[in-house]
């Protein structure tokens, strides 16, 4: 007795793969899988740049270090992303708070101490 891939390849309408919205159609399912390849493909590059374009942005805003309310090194890095958003990130235990100032942004910070944050898990 063979493998189920067997099978299914002496079978294609036994292979559920196969079916389209209740329909047998390998050829249909083919086209749909090489799509779904390309929109994730796209979508990888299209996160990559976002990616990169926030780290510009972070580079380009760097407001000053000072000491982590959490682990208490000297990592805490505030950004002043615009005119009335200000971005707290601990680079050594990923604790994070944003505001409209850079003391309430560090108020949120301080108020997710012990909460599990981290910014580098988005």
């Amino acid at each position: 007795m063979g493998d189920w891939s067997d099978y299914f390849e002496d079978f294609p309408e036994e292979n559920p793969a196969n079916w389209v919205n209740g329909h047998f159609d390998p050829v249909l399912r083919e086209k749909l899988n090489a799509e779904e390849r390309l929109q994730a493909a796209a979508n990888s590059e299209l996160l990559g740049m976002i990616k990169k374009a926030k780290n510009e942005t972070k580079a380009r805003s760097l407001l000053i270090t000072e000491n982590c309310p959490q682990c208490g090194l000297d990592k805490l890095n505030t950004y002043k992303i615009s005119k009335h958003f200000y971005l707290c990130e601990c680079l050594e235990c990923g604790i994070y708070g944003s505001g409209k100032s850079h003391y309430e942004a560090l108020e949120k910070t301080n108020s997710a101490l012990g909460e599990g944050l981290d910014w580098r898990d988005n």
